[in-house]
C-alpha cells in the first residue's frame, strides 16, 4: 500500500513539473512572437530619411531629378512594360562631381513609368563601414530602421509596408539596394498580362490551325 500510494505521488509530481515546463514555453513562445511583431518593419517609403549615404538619390525621384545629379545622363528608352534601367560608375564617368560620389564604385538605378523604382548603391573599400555588422547598424539608425534584419546566405534582408531594403556584399565592401515593391508588384502583373495574352492568341491560332486541317480531311 506504501509503495503505491509512492508511486502515485511520483507520477502527480512528472505531471505537475510536465505541466510547468509546458507553461513556461508557452510563455517564452508569446514573448517572443509578441517581440517580433512589435520589431516588424512598418516603415513607408515615404518616411524614408534622405541621407547623405544615398549621394543625393531616392526611389520615386523623376528621370529630370536624377539628370540633375548628372547632367551628361544617357538613359535608354523605356520598354513596353515602362521600365528602362540605368549603371553609373563614378569613377569612370566624365562630365559629374566625383567628390559628391566619393566612396562609392557604382550606382543602379531602375526606373518605371519615369520614376526610379529601385536603388542600388555600392560602395568601396574606402567608405566609413566595411564589415556587414557595422554597415547594417549603421544605414539601421540613418535610414530609422527597426533592428528587424533577417540573413539569407550572406545578404541581410528588411521587408517594410512598401519597400524592401538589402545589405550586400560585393567585391569585398558592402553595397545597399532598396526596392519599391509597388512598383516591382506592377512590373511583374504587366509582364504576366503581356505572357497571357500571347499564350491566348497562340492557343486561338493552334485551334483555328486544327479546324482548318479537320475541314480539308472531312470536305
Amino acid at each position: 500500500m506504501l509503495l503505491l500510494c509512492k508511486s502515485r505521488t511520483i507520477v502527480e509530481r512528472t505531471m505537475y513539473f510536465k505541466h510547468l515546463a509546458a507553461i513556461f514555453i508557452l510563455i517564452i513562445v508569446c514573448a517572443c512572437a509578441a517581440s517580433a511583431q512589435e520589431s516588424k518593419c512598418s516603415l513607408k517609403l515615404a518616411e524614408l530619411p534622405s541621407i547623405p549615404e544615398l549621394r543625393g538619390f531616392s526611389l520615386g525621384m523623376t528621370i529630370e531629378q536624377v539628370k540633375a545629379r548628372l547632367p551628361k545622363l544617357h538613359l535608354n528608352p523605356a520598354d513596353e512594360f515602362g521600365f528602362t534601367a540605368l549603371n553609373i560608375f563614378p569613377d569612370y564617368e566624365t562630365g559629374i562631381d566625383k567628390a559628391a560620389f566619393e566612396s562609392v564604385r557604382s550606382i543602379s538605378l531602375e526606373f518605371l513609368d519615369g520614376r526610379v523604382s529601385s536603388l542600388w548603391i555600392g560602395y568601396d573599400k574606402t567608405f566609413k563601414w566595411q564589415t556587414l555588422d557595422e554597415f547594417t547598424a549603421g544605414m539601421t539608425i540613418a535610414l530609422k530602421l527597426p533592428n528587424s534584419w533577417r540573413t539569407k546566405f550572406r545578404t541581410r534582408l528588411l521587408d517594410c509596408a512598401d519597400f524592401s531594403i538589402a545589405v550586400i556584399p560585393v567585391a569585398g565592401s558592402p553595397s545597399l539596394k532598396i526596392i519599391d515593391e509597388a512598383a516591382r508588384e506592377q512590373l511583374e502583373k504587366r509582364k504576366a498580362a503581356k505572357e497571357e495574352t500571347r499564350a491566348l492568341i497562340f492557343g486561338n491560332v493552334i485551334i483555328s490551325a486544327r479546324g482548318s486541317l479537320q475541314s480539308q480531311q472531312n470536305p
